[in-house]
């Protein structure tokens, strides 16, 4: 293809819509770029304007045979949609001229074992189900059709590299990002308060705040267990997970009328507003969205070195890397807690810290590499 000429779009992912994480982060993408290109969207679900979708039908359960399944679909649809290029999610296209790599299964794998949570029958179906995404996985970036490969992170990069062996010469790194006009501080302390109130919150209290779902693995336990000797401090969990299982949890770490669990909500945005710093322990994450807004609401952030908050947090300024477990999160808390002008600061260093993620420059930058793709030729190195 010459420099200059027009191409088109497929792109594969299960869901596209603003809920979640890497589907919202296509979503964000992806309306972004059908305005430069045209863009044919291959999923189960998409909420998305301006796109043309072709919609594929599999059983959602197990998990294992719903990706199966849904590759083998998703690859019948593309031939038929005639695009210029392909771009899939990790492997849910078993073949694909662009990955972008929002997770490394083989990476979880070796950390963890690729558990997230549970035992007995419920962890042996785990393991094996991680082996099947891994050998997924590993097909998809041995293809020799693959031309760029967008990590999310560097660390994500690094694990490419060193699990599947991806060229660095074909990986280029683009990070997630964040909407400013949607993720703001509150305009002031009158603000948060009265945002409180509507929110059914304490209004007085130290609010620490953690978003997410997959529990287990992003450490809402220590989170808990954290708050539990701070009597004056208060945890929101917003996300969906065993909220029955958590609020045990909660009683037992002496926090029960401390922790509020609040299910998913189409305007997560009020929470980060409405709180005073953000607590995310999560063992594992490619680049995770919710560290990014709660940095663009002004929230000092306290979590583990991982993939992309290790990039977003600079100790002590906008916030913390602590080790794994409760007391470290707790130390950093009860800080924050007793010192206003420190939590002023990290919130002013937060929100400037995330202006580099601002979406419509993320999306300049996966744009450039689509279009690079399109002009480049497969890797054929493996």
């Amino acid at each position: 293809m010459t420099a200059g000429a027009r191409w088109s779009l497929a792109f594969i992912a299960h869901e596209v819509h603003r809920r979640g994480g890497q589907e919202r982060a296509a979503a964000e993408i992806l309306s972004r770029v059908a305005q430069r290109a045209s863009v044919t969207v291959i999923a189960r679900a998409c909420e998305l304007v301006g796109v043309e979708w072709m919609r594929i039908d599999v059983p959602s359960r197990p998990s294992v045979l719903r990706t199966w399944a849904f590759a083998r679909a998703a690859a019948a649809a593309e031939r038929r949609a005639g695009c210029t290029i392909l771009n899939a999610i990790g492997a849910a296209a078993r073949e694909a001229d662009v990955i972008t790599a929002q997770f490394c299964h083989a990476a979880f794998t070796a950390r963890y074992g690729g558990l997230r949570g549970g035992s007995g029958v419920g962890a042996v179906y785990q393991r094996f189900a991680q082996e099947r995404f891994v050998a997924e996985e590993r097909h998809a970036y041995g293809a020799s059709r693959l031309r760029r490969v967008i990590a999310v992170s560097q660390g994500t990069a690094r694990e490419l590299q060193e699990h599947y062996r991806v060229p660095a010469s074909v990986i280029r790194v683009v990070p997630n990002g964040v909407d400013h006009a949607v993720f703001r501080p509150a305009a002031d302390a009158a603000a948060k308060r009265a945002l409180r109130v509507r929110l059914g919150l304490p209004t007085d209290a130290f609010l620490a705040l953690f978003v997410g779902g997959d529990w287990a693995r992003k450490g809402v336990r220590d989170a808990v267990d954290a708050i539990g000797p701070l009597a004056d401090v208060h945890l929101v969990v917003v996300g969906r997970g065993d909220s029955v299982a958590l609020r045990a949890h909660a009683a037992r770490a002496g926090a029960s009328d401390r922790v509020h669990v609040v299910v998913p909500t189409p305007k997560p945005e009020e929470y980060y507003a409405a709180a005073d710093a953000f607590a995310f322990p999560s063992r594992y994450e490619a680049f995770s969205l919710v560290t990014l807004e709660a940095a663009a609401s002004g929230l000092p952030l306290i979590c583990h070195a991982i993939n992309g908050t290790d990039e977003l947090v600079a100790q002590g300024v906008n916030g913390w890397l602590v080790p794994f477990g409760a007391e470290a999160i707790r130390e950093r808390l009860h800080e924050l807690r007793d010192d206003v002008a420190l939590r002023t600061r990290m919130s002013v260093a937060a929100l400037a810290s995330s202006q580099r993620y601002a979406w419509d420059r993320v999306a300049d930058e996966y744009y450039a590499v689509l279009a690079d793709a399109a002009g480049a030729t497969p890797s054929g190195t493996r």
